[in-house]
């Protein structure tokens, strides 16, 4: 199984980390988890055909998790090697919704370029599969199984997901604070993709009414490490990661959210970044930092 960490932020815009979204490639078959803001550019920066995107999973319905799935849709069927069937999206009560509305928005551009024959007609349909309400497997095929399972982000309707392929399990924990579920999923996988929001303890102590309320729906550097040290995964890698400030007290650094999780959990992690990709196999977990060497091979 394969990795990549397409995008690791959140709804504050940043260059550095684009919308969340993660790549997980097993069993000749490339599933996207969440589609933020600029998984299409990321997509093609790690070298992968859009047309050969295999189905989409929501974790859940905030925006930044689906305002790259218009540029997935509309972009996929155009060029050599064009998509020509349906998208497949699974996701929570309303994915529905989107994917029409998706469709609505893009009625003009479908009929001119069906009219230039640009465009096959399979290929402006989405096909949507709703998650049960309390999860279960909701994909099988060629050996890859995916789980779903509720976690908890307040009043979002949020799921984990879990994937498993010859032996092997990733775990996207989705948007959460530590909850039962998460654990009983991610208990010893192989990775777990872990999301965590920190502000700095300065801007804790000195503006709590900015982090607090936040800390009730994401997990906290603390809170985070207390997932991790329960969970007990081979290897950890944080990935929609929110960094708090004010207009005087900075976001805080990598260092301090490090020292953090470390005072409560003594195991492997990393702090993601985008086009990270971690490659599992039968002797562990390798992590592939984005180098300059990469950058380099880029397709233009």
């Amino acid at each position: 199984m394969k990795v990549t960490l397409l995008g690791t932020g959140t709804p504050i815009l940043n260059i550095n980390r684009f919308g969340m979204s993660t790549l997980v490639e097993a069993g000749g078959q490339k599933l996207v988890f969440d589609a933020g803001r600029g998984v299409a550019m990321r997509l093609h920066q790690a070298k992968v055909p859009l047309r050969d995107i295999t189905a989409i999973f929501v974790t859940h319905l905030h925006s930044d998790h689906i305002t790259g799935l218009p540029d997935l849709y509309a972009t996929a069927p155009l060029g050599s090697g064009a998509r020509r069937m349906p998208l497949e999206v699974w996701g929570p009560q309303g994915i529905a919704d989107v994917a029409r509305g998706v469709e609505i928005m893009f009625t003009a551009n479908n009929q001119i370029r069906m009219a230039e024959e640009f465009l096959m007609p399979a290929a402006t349909k989405m096909t949507t599969h709703e998650v049960p309400s309390d999860g279960g497997t909701v994909y099988e095929k060629a050996g890859v199984k995916v789980t779903a399972f509720l976690v908890d982000h307040g009043h979002a309707k949020a799921y984990g997901y879990r994937v498993d392929f010859g032996g092997h399990a990733v775990v996207l924990s989705g948007d959460t604070i530590y909850s039962p579920n998460l654990i009983k999923h991610a208990k010893e996988v192989h990775l777990l993709v872990q999301c965590v929001a920190i502000g700095s303890r300065r801007l804790e102590a000195a503006a709590p009414e900015i982090v607090q309320p936040r800390y009730h729906h994401l997990a906290n550097p603390e809170v985070a490490g207390r997932i991790l040290n329960e969970a007990r995964p081979r290897q950890a890698v944080f990935s929609h990661i929110s960094l708090y400030s004010s207009s005087d007290i900075p976001r805080p650094g990598n260092d301090e959210l490090r020292s953090r999780v470390r005072a409560v959990y003594d195991g492997p992690f990393v702090i993601g970044e985008d086009l990270m990709s971690f490659l599992v196999t039968r002797t562990g977990v390798t992590a592939e930092p984005y180098t300059a060497a990469r950058r380099q091979q880029e397709p233009e």
